[in-house]
């Protein structure tokens, strides 16, 4: 039941609010309270655009029948304003409560390496690429609730957490005045609280459903072994060196880790970053990031492609695979010159079940679809010009 306090014996006078902005949209609500800071604080250099409001809890606002007025805590700013211009004032407990998940939220950010042993029962990561992500595979269309799936998110992480009940007992508001909007705040409110330690997405997205390494682990240690002895010590020049040491050695590392513990978490999240694909704003060209790039570190005229992967590398930019090699065949003394082509020169389709032992003999084991591709290595010899 509702209870009324009457700190002073002075009449209400009209809410005006001026120097608020009125909000007659959710877009116009969002630009005025977003500042120029990134969402660790750090500034930037312009204000991040925003150009299209996915979905808010506000469709209703409009020119002819907004009451809404736009404020960067609006609790706090409601209370000054009431205080010094005589308003009257209503509040909810959701009010008091986000105000104090905000709070704590803000704290725990500033002080993730701290405070991670008493939230998270997990390693921490070591880097901001090592985050765990977590992820909700669920199809996208204009009718896709994003504050309920935000609701499941918040449950997923849980499992995460060194208290599973926190967010049934501590987070969710569950007060006789809890809306929708209520609820769905405060569990972005826990992502965001957590969001040193994860990356949250949902979706539907692309992705390698299962990898197999072939070999032995032997072998994917000789490869980070030589990559080390030769790259990694500068016996090629400073260039290879820098290739090594910024792109080469982490992918390597991951595909050991990969095969040595192949079900492990580091293995799965090392899989899911082979691959990112970036859309340049208003570019309309399609890049790709992620460590398969580190193969792709030098064009065809040997210029650095280091500065091309921060944006992403367009199809038409991937180097060859292969090198080209001139030769001269002499038979009798009779010269004719001939090239050589040696590389990754295709691409293989196969079932996932043929055996391996089996010389690239196509035996299938079972049968099956052909839902499996593999890199094709191979050669040439032919006579230049023909």
């Amino acid at each position: 039941m509702p209870v009324t306090i009457h700190p002073s014996s002075r009449m209400p006078e009209p809410a005006r609010l001026p120097g608020y902005t009125h909000a007659t949209s959710a877009g116009q609500l969002l630009a005025s309270i977003t500042t120029d800071d990134d969402v660790d604080g750090n500034p930037r250099t312009r204000p991040r655009p925003y150009k299209e409001i996915i979905q808010s809890s506000f469709p209703t606002l409009s020119r002819t029948t907004s009451t809404t007025y736009a404020a960067k805590n609006g609790l706090i700013f409601s209370c000054l304003e009431a205080y010094n211009n005589h308003h009257n004032l209503v509040l909810r407990p959701d009010d008091i409560w986000l105000a104090i998940l905000t709070q704590l939220s803000i704290y725990i950010s500033a002080n993730a390496s701290t405070l991670r042993p008493l939230l998270l029962h997990s390693p921490p990561p070591s880097t901001q690429a090592e985050k765990k992500e977590l992820h909700i595979e669920t199809s996208l269309s204009p009718s896709t609730d994003h504050g309920a799936i935000a609701g499941q998110m918040a449950a997923l992480l849980t499992g995460e957490l060194a208290d599973p009940s926190l967010l049934e007992d501590f987070i969710l508001p569950s007060f006789s005045t809890s809306l929708a909007a209520d609820t769905t705040a405060a569990c972005v409110t826990l992502l965001g609280t957590m969001r040193k330690y994860f990356v949250y997405s949902w979706g539907t997205r692309c992705g390698i459903p299962s990898v197999r390494l072939l070999g032995s682990a032997r072998d994917w240690a000789s490869i980070s072994l030589r990559c080390a002895s030769y790259l990694g010590a500068g016996r090629f020049g400073a260039g290879a060196e820098a290739w090594y040491r910024e792109a080469l050695r982490p992918v390597l590392d991951g595909l050991e880790e990969s095969f040595r513990d192949p079900l492990g978490q580091r293995a799965r999240a090392f899989w899911q970053r082979v691959v990112d694909r970036e859309e340049p704003n208003g570019s309309g060209k399609v890049g790709y990031s992620g460590w398969i790039t580190a193969f792709a570190w030098w064009d065809e005229d040997g210029g650095c492609l280091r500065d091309v992967h921060a944006v992403g590398l367009e199809r038409g930019q991937v180097p060859m695979g292969f090198v080209k090699v001139p030769v001269r065949l002499v038979e009798d003394g009779f010269v004719r010159e001939a090239e050589m082509v040696a590389g990754s020169v295709g691409m293989r389709i196969r079932r996932w079940e043929e055996r391996e032992d089996d010389d690239y003999g196509g035996y299938a084991r079972g049968g099956g679809d052909y839902d499996t591709i593999q890199p094709e290595l191979g050669w040439f010899i032919y006579f230049a010009g023909s």
